[in-house]
């Protein structure tokens, strides 16, 4: 069983009929696209196979006796939909899956209309378990960003210092997009919030251009005219008929938005994005494929940060790039066994650039100057992966054994420049007149008293300094199919890296039974022992500088750490002023103290096929995690020396129930519905940019949301006049408000406030409607499609002012953009 591009299909759903009244035989293909039935009768036979994202595939007419083998292509739905004379494989519950997967295919990637339908970022947004926080960084069950292995066509790309989801691809270059947090196989480690796997998509011996939104947009909110141009080009097709093929994915942006908050001349941001994945794949022999691809991004934000409390001038200019490149080789043995080799590499260099070199002032209600910090940096990885499929054996059920290693080689290389820092109680200033930053006498000192000063923070250090990390890895895992009803999949892992130095084993145990032989009921659990990655982010604190903060009371005199006062006012005649206090903090690593963080994850599901084909899926996940990295000051002070130790412990619990109808054609509707806690002993990511002045405190991590409810679906619309048939395109989101801490006009946590718990956004929700016409138009296909973002024009609140003062007792909220009128037109290629 193998695709249009000679790639075995593995899981795919045979039946094979006998004419009547025999009982219909049943398998799944294994690994190498195989599937064996024994012991058949001479005869005339039906064959069905089904695949989900593939198109069913039927034989009426299969000669048993005459032929030992039967090879077998199936087609991948492509999201055009232009082919009319096959139908697509029913959804069903798959026997085969034992991982807590959630997916989005390629076609409901494009379909799901949301914010931003250009970036595959906002679409995980809909994949039940995964949260935003409020800078819009994306966490998988519970987890931090680092905590989370990110791979794309099988390779680590998580960005090697702190774990984010850097890379961009085109929206329409994916074949699916799926999480994994638990019960994930021992070849995937370490990320003890699972795995996102990107697998993007392959051309077939058929030319297919598609074009989207290529031409730009323009719309007017408020008295202010805004455009943007996000085109994408995908191209793909053969080079060699029925032997290479190729696919290109161009992708760009162009953003002139305006921020009704701000006056008019210095309310606009410009933004230019663009990114091309080129890909390729050649079948040396019938045995043998090769595929290279090559990802590269390019991003630049004029004005990054930019709103109502950063005007333009306290912005920096955002420059980002990054590539990713890859060579994969498969290789079948005419045993059976597969051997999977790989090398690949990713790079990711940031730059931040001040406007200027003017004071950066920091204001109760927004910032003044020129942004304080100046900052380049490169983070590069190379890896090399390598998995041996051993061909299935026979032994009290079926073993498909699968073997591997991977080697990667990181460094991270960064300088940090800053200016000083100064905390001013007040708001702007009236018209016609500046700010002013705290004074300080010719060595840079503040001088005392400091008049309208409340804080003043200088920096020092932070030049190039780079850091090295050397991975190693090798897995075994067994998926042992004892009846037809029960899978089980044991595994274990082996882990080491050059800066912990400490090799772990993490064992794993999970299984899969169906409960009845039509498969429409299916138990799933498994437990395992996952560890982190060595994040390279915390390791390299050390490196990049140290801050002095000296702190005055409202009448400017100097304050220690603990809010004591010195008196500097009204002193006798002739007595010296106090000096300031200088409070240092700075950042400390001991390797050798280091363990990496444990975590063990269990978790449980029931899959259900109810009437009307609707699929119910109840899905409950534990983790519970010790040894994490923070940092922390030895004695819980605000200042001085913060030691990197394993001493974060994390609880995560969470419990889901979804639904899911699949209609004719494409039409379907999905919801889910999640119950959840992420907390820790330690919430903080203390640095020397994060001005935070509190001990490690125990909480709510900030993406903490205890109730969350997502759906969206694709219906047909009714005939109206001229238009005739459409969809309606929907999505839904609500939540609780994500939690954050009231701080004083310092940045310390406000005493007192609140008495026991964090503090809460507003709840979150929006609705995105949009309707949607395919056309066929001069042998050529088109869609059009139309709507409104937060069509309920909700106020969809993305931060808070925190800080709480007398004269503020309550914090004020930040709204987001909301309803939009949303337009898009695809170009979909000819028939």
């Amino acid at each position: 069983m193998t695709d249009e591009n000679g790639v075995a299909v593995a899981s795919a759903r045979l039946q094979l009929q006998a004419p009547p009244p025999a009982l219909a035989l049943r398998c799944e293909t294994d690994f190498d696209g195989h599937c064996e039935f024994t012991d058949l009768s001479s005869g005339t036979y039906e064959l069905r196979v089904e695949k989900t994202g593939y198109y069913g595939l039927v034989q009426s007419y299969v000669p048993v006796g005459v032929t030992a083998n039967l090879d077998v292509t199936l087609s991948r739905q492509p999201e055009a939909r232009e082919v009319v004379n096959v139908v697509e494989s029913p959804p069903a519950i798959d026997p085969a899956q034992i991982s807590a997967k959630e997916e989005l295919t390629g076609s409901e990637l494009i379909d799901i209309p949301y914010p931003g339908p250009h970036d595959y970022h906002n679409a995980l947004n809909f994949i039940p378990g995964v949260t935003p926080d409020s800078f819009g960084n994306l966490h998988v069950a519970g987890a931090e960003n680092y905590q989370t292995l990110v791979l794309l066509d099988g390779f680590n790309v998580s960005q090697p210092t702190n774990g984010q989801l850097a890379l961009r691809t085109s929206i329409e270059s994916f074949r699916s997009l799926a999480v994994v947090p638990s019960r994930e196989s021992a070849e995937f480690g370490k990320g003890s919030g699972g795995v996102l796997a990107m697998n993007t998509a392959m051309g077939n011996d058929r030319y297919r251009l598609t074009s989207t939104d290529f031409v730009p947009g323009a719309w007017y909110t408020k008295g202010r005219f805004n455009s943007e141009w996000t085109p994408i080009d995908t191209f793909s097709g053969p080079i060699i008929k029925g032997r290479m093929w190729f696919i290109d994915a161009l992708d760009g942006e162009f953003d002139d938005n305006a921020d009704v908050q701000l006056p008019l001349g210095a309310d606009r941001d410009y933004v230019w994005r663009v990114d091309n994945l080129a890909k390729v794949q050649a079948n040396l022999t019938a045995r043998n494929i090769v595929t290279a691809s090559f990802l590269s991004n390019y991003y630049h934000d004029e004005y990054d940060g930019l709103g109502f409390l950063v005007p333009q001038p306290a912005t920096p200019i955002e420059l980002e790039t990054a590539y990713f490149g890859s060579l994969k080789d498969q290789y079948y043995f005419r045993n059976g066994a597969l051997l999977e080799t790989g090398f690949g590499v990713d790079q990711y260099d940031t730059t931040l650039t001040p406007r200027g070199d003017s004071p950066y002032i920091e204001l109760f209600f927004a910032a003044e100057g020129n942004y304080y910090l100046h900052e380049t940096a490169l983070a590069r990885r190379w890896q090399g992966i390598s998995n041996l499929y051993i061909p299935p054996h026979q032994w009290h059920g079926r073993h498909d054994i699968k073997v591997g290693a991977d080697l990667d080689r990181l460094n991270y290389d960064a300088q940090f420049l800053r200016q000083p820092i100064s905390f001013e109680p007040q708001g702007p200033p009236p018209p016609g007149q500046t700010t002013q930053p705290c004074p300080t006498d010719a060595d840079g000192v503040p001088v005392v008293p400091a008049t309208n000063c409340t804080r003043y923070s200088v920096f020092s250090g932070g030049n190039y300094a780079p850091l090295y990390n050397t991975e190693g890895s090798a897995y075994a895992e067994d998926r042992w199919l004892i009846t037809n009803r029960l899978l089980i999949e044991p595994g274990v892992r082996l882990d080491w890296d050059e800066l912990v130095r400490t090799p772990v084993l993490s064992p794993r145990l999970a299984g899969t039974y169906r409960a009845d032989a039509a498969g429409t009921t299916k138990l799933s659990a498994g437990i395992g022992i996952i560890y982190d990655t060595t994040n390279l982010g915390l390791i390299h604190q050390p490196l990049e500088g140290h801050r002095v903060d000296y702190f005055f009371d409202s009448n400017g005199c100097p304050e220690e750490a603990n809010d004591t006062s010195v008196k500097c006012t009204g002193l006798p005649s002739g007595t010296p002023e106090p000096a300031p206090i200088p409070l240092p903090t700075s950042f400390v690593v001991d390797r050798k103290t280091l363990e990496m963080p444990r975590y063990v994850n269990s978790s449980g599901s029931l899959e259900k096929k109810l009437p009307y084909a609707i699929f119910l899926k109840l899905e409950f996940l534990e983790k519970r995690g010790v040894h994490a990295f923070a940092y922390n000051t030895l004695n819980g002070a605000v200042d001085g020396v913060y030691l990197l130790r394993n001493g974060r412990d994390d609880h995560y619990d969470a419990f889901t129930v979804s639904l899911r109808r699949h209609f004719r054609e494409h039409y379907e509707i999905f919801g889910a519905y999640t119950r959840s806690s992420s907390r820790s002993n330690q919430i903080f990511d203390f640095s020397l940019d994060a001005t935070l002045l509190s001990p490690q405190l125990r909480g709510p991590y900030g993406w903490d949301t205890p109730n969350r409810f997502v759906g969206w679906g694709i219906l047909p619309g009714f005939n109206l006049p001229l238009i005739h048939k459409f969809d309606i395109v929907y999505s839904a989101e609500a939540r609780n408000g994500l939690p954050f801490y009231g701080i004083t006009d310092q940045d310390a946590i406000a005493p007192g406030y609140p008495p026991s718990s964090a503090l809460r956004l507003p709840t979150y929700y929006t609705l995105n409607l949009q309707f949607e016409k395919r056309l066929h138009l001069f042998k050529h296909y088109w869609a059009g499609r139309a709507g409104f973002d937060d069509i309920t024009n909700h106020a969809l609140v993305t931060g808070a002012v925190a800080t709480i003062d007398p004269s503020h007792p309550a914090p004020s909220f930040v709204d987001g953009a909301g309803r939009a009128f949303a337009l898009r037109i695809r170009y979909l290629g000819r028939q």
